[in-house]
């Protein structure tokens, strides 16, 4: 759990929290001044207990994608305090009143937040992410299950290509982009990511980092596109260790990067 003067002062002041759902889900809120957001809220209860206990007032719920985890309780929560929702034109959720595609740009001014919608397919095809700037003008991404920190989301409903193209998109971001992403998978991607690119010492500190956070409690996120640059294999697919370690996987030498992706992800499915 968090500590509760951190969450007080986040309530206070403003700021990102995770609210901790099922075994390793987040719901990401955004709060300033009474407001307060959430990305995938999957679990009705968690949220509407921290809403109640801190008297917060909900002004709108993001979707990535249709998973349950990230959606099941978005609509009671929208129907009990007549929040929108938002998601994208390709999802098929029935409770969303507000479709979304690549480019649009969403506003609230309560939160001090601004954010560009990200076209993200390859977990899901109606997968989206969220982009912009937020209280300090930090620049965030909201990215649901596409990119996690040493990792990646698996391929279910799109094609290999897809997924590669999309985590592309994502690292062009400012490398200064905290990423918040929607699994506390890190600590087992890293030890995947370590057998994948075993002489990279940057990913032995973070995973004994990592440790110590969980040990106390706390998430191994938010990360950065400048931390995965240098941790995570599947943005990594044009360095040399990363693609030997690929091909001695794949038993043949890799010619491209999407080879070295599809092998990779092939790798993790497997572990």
């Amino acid at each position: 759990m968090l500590d509760r003067k951190f969450v007080d002062r986040i309530i206070k002041f403003g700021g990102i929290l995770p609210l901790e759902t099922f075994e390793d889900n987040y719901v990401w809120s955004i709060i300033k001044n009474g407001k307060i957001a959430v990305i995938d809220p999957g679990d009705y209860e968690v949220v509407s207990k921290f809403i109640e206990k801190y008297s917060l007032e909900l002004i709108a719920i993001l979707i990535t994608h249709h998973h349950k985890d990230h959606t099941a309780g978005a609509e009671r929560l929208s129907k009990r305090y007549n929040a929108p929702v938002f998601a994208s034109k390709r999802s098929k959720l029935p409770f969303c009143n507000n479709h979304l595609i690549e480019n649009d740009i969403i506003e609230f001014h309560e939160l001090d937040i601004k954010l560009k919608i990200i076209d993200v397919p390859g977990h899901t095809d109606d997968h989206i992410a969220f982009y912009g700037k937020t209280i300090k003008n930090h620049k965030v991404l909201f990215c649901g299950d596409v990119l996690f920190s040493a990792g990646c989301g698996r391929v279910l409903e799109n094609n290999y290509i897809q997924m590669f193209d999309s985590l592309k998109k994502l690292c062009s971001l400012p490398l200064s982009t905290v990423i918040f992403c929607a699994h506390e998978y890190t600590i087992s991607n890293l030890i995947w990511a370590m057998d994948v690119d075993k002489n990279n010492r940057y990913l032995q500190y973070c995973y004994k980092h990592a440790k110590l956070l969980r040990k106390h409690g706390y998430p191994t996120i938010p990360s950065s596109i400048i931390k995965e640059s240098y941790i995570n294999p599947f943005l990594r697919t044009d360095y040399i260790d990363i693609v030997k370690s690929a091909s001695l996987h794949a038993k043949i030498q890799l010619k491209s990067q999407i080879d070295v992706f599809i092998e990779l992800r092939k790798w993790k499915n497997a572990s």
